[in-house]
């Protein structure tokens, strides 16, 4: 453990301001303050209380609504059962306007609650056994795991008990609360499907076989922006507690102090190695561990729209909330869906969405004519239901861009355009680069940006693609910067119209990027989104494609000719090289004869495909950089 203690001491010579405010004030007193606060009012809160230790508890200021609060309420592997969903709904109706917002970690956030009422509505929720404790800034974060954990066909693992544990070593205990060098999420997973992002974690419990016993594989240093990484560590159920508890010890211990940007377990594990992070856990718990086995989850989510049958032979019913924008009123119709017609226990998912549970095949049709999923399920799409979105400029101080009505805006377009698309995408979008709509996991993922354009103001998203969830996750590519937010959707769904035209069956979208775009330089596959709305914009009837002349090129230059040839073919309906049988020689295509079987293309666009499939390879376009500013401004 050498070399782990010396970069430790060294990266910890200075600290962060938020670690010296540690050593000033603590969380305890903020807690023990907050009934004396919700009497004197908003004035009466200090600063450091207001703006980091309220935050310990779950509950944080949001300047967009002056001297209102936001709850963050701890929702264990996103299971509520029906007094936990109608308390929420009650406190939120109560409380704070109706409304509520489903997080990407299985949780419910209120907003719009005041000092006055903060009190009474912990201890609310405190009557029906939820909390808000340790739901933000440096705790341990609420645990996800799959939302039919216990219930599925490919559930293997039960988790539910495994995860009560974990919890149980940090959940109010005061020697934990606050007292890690940076926030810290917890997945774990005992099916063979993917239905949480499983490796985006900090610690990561993963579905695994060895010598024919089921157990976990860990993955560890997941964030946004960065995927977990194998620790070559195999365990028992009984096993996964201890060894989180240790491997918490040493973050807590060695943990980076100093830069509040690059102090996640990613960074000590990145510093020191995985081996040495290993050892040092394993000195911390007193015991060593087997090296890694089999990972089992492989795949991404099922099917998660409609109903899902159990082992039980009962049905779970998946309601889509677009964005997570939910109510009171909505949270008490689905418990009461759950109770009259099901087991009476509502799922969460990391998508925003929730599953009614245990709905027996006869009661289908009666639960899905109740009102609440009369109200989200029509506006199921696969553009809906893998949608994510965090909270945005109304009630972020961090958001660039609105988000959830972005998200959802073009979600309803891209319906419109694709309204029989079957498949699977998941559209993640943040509001900012902090990444909280975990952007970079998303087949397609926009975060919000501030560009200027034309010498003035713009916002917009930088667009990314090819984000996995299956096996060990990859973040996806930056494809397109600074798109304005009113073009960004028309940019899409050219990429959209490739995945219909090209996928296999129910494809997903992350299938097709692995089989298709991954196969493509991402230039041509911004180059084709960009032209292609270029050439609807001129009234153009033609559009590039992918095809076999341009999947799988090794360099630029050989895509641009492939996407020169079709676009000869289509607008002229010959080929742009005629052989002569006899001679076994190829006329060279000429601009005039372009114009000729097609005289309304715009002299632009001859140009530009001629330089596209020039026979003479030194006056072709050699990258689409090139094209790109020849057509600027067009």
């Amino acid at each position: 453990m050498e070399k782990l203690i010396k970069v430790s001491q060294e990266r910890n010579k200075k600290l962060n301001k938020i670690e010296l405010l540690k050593q000033e004030h603590s969380p305890k007193e903020a807690w023990e303050k907050l009934e004396f606060y919700a009497q004197k009012g908003f004035s009466s809160i200090p600063e450091h209380d207001l703006n980091y230790f309220f935050k310990c508890f779950g509950v944080f200021y949001r300047p967009a609504t002056p001297e209102r609060f936001m709850l963050r309420v701890r929702i264990p592997g996103g299971r509520l059962n029906y007094q936990q969903a109608v308390k929420i709904g009650e406190v939120a109706k109560k409380y704070g306007n109706d409304y509520i917002d489903l997080t990407t970690r299985m949780q419910v956030e209120l907003r719009y609650i005041r000092i006055e009422d903060l009190p009474t509505v912990l201890k609310e929720l405190e009557s029906v056994g939820i909390t808000t404790f340790q739901t933000g800034v440096d705790n341990f974060r609420n645990i996800v795991q799959d939302p039919l954990d216990g219930l599925s066909f490919d559930n293997v693992i039960e988790t539910w008990d495994i995860l009560q544990k974990l919890q149980s070593i940090f959940l109010k205990k005061e020697e934990w609360i606050c007292k890690l060098p940076r926030k810290f999420n917890i997945s774990i997973c005992g099916s063979f499907s993917n239905r949480c992002n499983v490796y985006g974690h900090d610690a990561c419990f993963v579905l695994a076989e060895k010598d024919g016993i089921f157990g976990f594989n860990v993955f560890l240093g997941g964030k946004v922006g960065a995927v977990a990484k194998p620790a070559d560590v195999f365990l028992l159920g009984e096993e996964v507690p201890p060894f989180f508890e240790a491997l918490g010890r040493v973050f807590k211990k060695y943990g980076f102090k100093d830069s509040r940007n690059r102090n996640r377990l990613k960074y000590l594990i990145d510093a020191v190695g995985m081996e040495e992070i290993i050892k040092a856990i394993e000195i911390e718990g007193g015991r060593e561990y087997q090296k890694g086995g089999v990972t089992q989850t492989p795949v991404q989510g099922g099917d998660k729209t409609g109903k899902v049958q159990l082992k039980d032979g009962t049905f779970a019913l998946h309601m889509v909330v677009p964005s997570g924008i939910f109510s009171g009123t909505a949270m008490i119709q689905a418990a009461d869906v759950s109770k009259e017609f099901g087991s009476g226990e509502l799922r969460l998912t990391v998508e925003q969405n929730l599953y009614v549970v245990g709905i027996p095949e006869e009661s289908i049709g009666k639960a899905l004519s109740q009102p609440v999923f009369q109200q989200y399920k029509n506006r199921h799409s696969v553009f809906f239901s893998d949608l994510i979105a965090c909270a945005g400029t109304e009630h972020c101080p961090f958001g660039v861009i609105p988000n959830k009505p972005d998200a959802i805006q073009m979600a309803e377009y891209l319906t419109k355009q694709f309204p029989h698309l079957e498949g699977k995408i998941r559209m993640y979008w943040s509001a900012c680069q902090k990444g909280c709509g975990i952007h970079g996991l998303g087949d397609i993922g926009f975060v919000g940006v501030k560009f200027r354009k034309d010498g003035k103001p713009v916002t917009g998203v930088d667009i990314h693609f090819g984000g996995t969830i299956t096996k060990e996750s990859e973040e996806g590519r930056l494809l397109i910067k600074s798109v304005p937010l009113e073009e960004a959707k028309f940019l899409v769904e050219e990429l959209i119209a490739e995945y219909s035209r090209l996928k296999k069956d129910k494809e997903t979208f992350e299938e097709f990027y692995s089989r298709v775009l991954s196969r493509v330089s991402k230039e041509a596959v911004r180059f084709l989104m960009r032209f292609n709305r270029l050439l609807k914009d001129a009234g153009i009837n033609a559009r590039i494609e992918l095809n076999d002349m341009v999947i799988g090129c090794s360099t630029e230059e050989e895509e641009i000719f492939g996407f020169g040839f079709q676009l000869y073919r289509k607008l002229s309906g010959k080929s742009p090289y005629s052989r002569n049988n006899i001679l076994e020689i190829y006329d060279e295509p000429k601009p005039e004869n372009l114009k000729k079987l097609s005289p309304d293309i715009p002299n632009w666009l001859s140009d530009v495909v001629m330089k596209m499939i020039d026979k003479n390879p030194e006056r072709r376009f050699k990258v689409f950089t090139e094209i790109e500013q020849q057509i600027k401004g067009i």
